[in-house]
């Protein structure tokens, strides 16, 4: 072997073992109940090792980074949280995506020659010549075709152009076509009634919140159309980045009538209200909203209805935020992510451990496809792993993370469990709080069955 983890607690969707972990290359090659010889040797000294967090929702560059300095930063973010995958919704200009993101010297060369950790890629689809390329996107490993529909009007931002529900419609026949793993994500707020409910407050003059303009019915009705889209079409549907109370029994209500849907969160809707989390800096689409909604999304987890994690990490710096109505939507998350959710989630008993490694890392490497060569440990599997330490307390503070972003929504928080290596295909990029991995050694990972 050229590595061996020895003397774990090893976790699973299916369950904790103690075992010992064997690599060889870049891949698991064995997983033993007795101690393992290899050339290198790390003692987990009783700790818990689970496959590497995937991140299923980010956007890299988010609003205007230079797309280099953000994958260099960011996916050091990533590796420091233990993030060992990355899957990126890369929004470019109508033209082809295809050129842009594989022809030389674009999206995919930037990436590989940048990233610490491996990145997968997902579209975000705005005209006719984006849904006519969906076959060639999925061939070249993008399975999710994401539809941004409340970004039109005065709330588009460059350089996304708004779409209709005739891009919508016509995008999810020919996702439908392509067949499974390909399938669309929705962003679901009706941002028509949001225009009404900003005229009304600053007619006002009265100071509110994100979620004042964005009740929950504005993320409900969407669902609900979509869902029926999907039932006409025969599209497999994901919906990112839930915050609704509500939300969970509506998928189960739309499930009922044989749609395949299925529901993604971020630990920003589990833990994050109007009342803990700054009203300018935290303002983001959906928005933040209560401690009922923030259970309402654990409860869907607890059950089984919400079953994917991302970040959603969009990482808008103060200058981005410098007034409420003009605020840039977004904030960084990357590095948080597994902290808060092993904080908040496992060690305060709202979910069990097995639970986080399901929805964090073997349901997004089954939903994009990247199965059985991630979110699961073993053989044959890429060596993506990490040992997190349950009793680690840090408190959180942006001049100790390693985002390209100046703030975190977290800032002076205390997260009790954090990741102590992260391990990428076999080679160490961060040991015990540093970055011992170089830019460059992440790769662009593509889903499906070109993976």
């Amino acid at each position: 072997m050229d590595f061996a983890i020895n003397n774990c607690r090893i976790v699973s969707p299916d369950g904790t073992t103690e075992g010992n972990i064997g690599i060889k290359g870049e891949t698991i090659a064995t997983v033993s109940n007795s101690p393992i010889s290899a050339e290198n040797e790390i003692d987990a000294q009783g700790k818990h090792v689970m496959p590497g967090a995937i991140d299923a929702h980010c956007h890299v560059g988010w609003p205007d980074w230079p797309i280099d300095e953000a994958y260099r930063k960011d996916s050091e973010a990533a590796a420091m949280g233990g993030i060992t995958t990355i899957i990126d919704r890369v929004t470019l200009p109508p033209g082809s995506l295809v050129d842009q993101i594989f022809g030389k010297g674009n999206r995919r060369d930037i990436l590989e020659a940048n990233t610490h950790v491996d990145v997968a890629l997902q579209a975000c689809i705005l005209t006719n010549e984006h849904i006519e390329e969906i076959p060639a996107l999925a061939k070249k490993g993008i399975v999710g075709m994401k539809f941004y529909i409340p970004y039109k009007g005065t709330e588009a931002v460059p350089p996304m152009v708004g779409i209709d529900d005739g891009i919508v419609y016509m995008g999810f026949k020919k996702i439908a076509e392509c067949g499974l793993p390909v399938h669309a994500q929705i962003h679901a707020e009706n941002i028509e009634i949001f225009y009404k409910f900003k005229e009304k407050f600053l007619a006002e003059g009265k100071e509110v919140f994100w979620a004042d303009t964005r009740p929950n019915f504005c993320e409900i009705e969407p669902m609900y159309r979509c869902g029926y889209f999907a039932k006409i079409t025969g599209c497999p549907v994901y919906v990112v980045h839930m915050t609704v109370k509500e939300g969970p029994d509506v998928i189960r209500e739309i499930r009922g009538q044989g749609v395949n849907i299925i529901v993604e969160t971020c630990p920003q809707y589990l833990v994050g209200t109007t009342e803990n989390l700054d009203r300018v800096l935290s303002k983001v689409n959906p928005p933040i909203r209560t401690k009922e909604d923030n259970e309402g999304i654990w409860e869907g987890i607890r059950n089984g209805i919400v079953t994917n994690m991302g970040s959603d990490h969009a990482p808008c710096a103060t200058t981005h935020k410098e007034e409420f109505w003009s605020a840039v939507v977004g904030m960084a998350g990357i590095e948080t992510m597994l902290p808060i959710m092993l904080s908040e989630g496992v060690n305060k008993g709202r979910i069990s451990f097995e639970k986080l490694v399901e929805i964090i890392s073997y349901n997004n490497a089954k939903q994009f496809a990247l199965l059985p060569r991630k979110g699961i440990i073993c053989p044959g599997a890429d060596a993506d792993l990490l040992i997190v330490d349950l009793d680690k307390t840090v408190t959180v503070k942006a001049e100790n993370l390693h985002h390209i972003s100046d703030f975190t929504p977290f800032e002076g928080w205390e997260v009790k469990g954090w990741p102590t290596l992260t391990m990428v295909r076999g080679s160490v990029v961060m040991q015990d709080g540093q970055m011992v991995g170089e830019a460059g050694y992440g790769k662009y990972v593509p889903c499906g069955e070109a993976y």
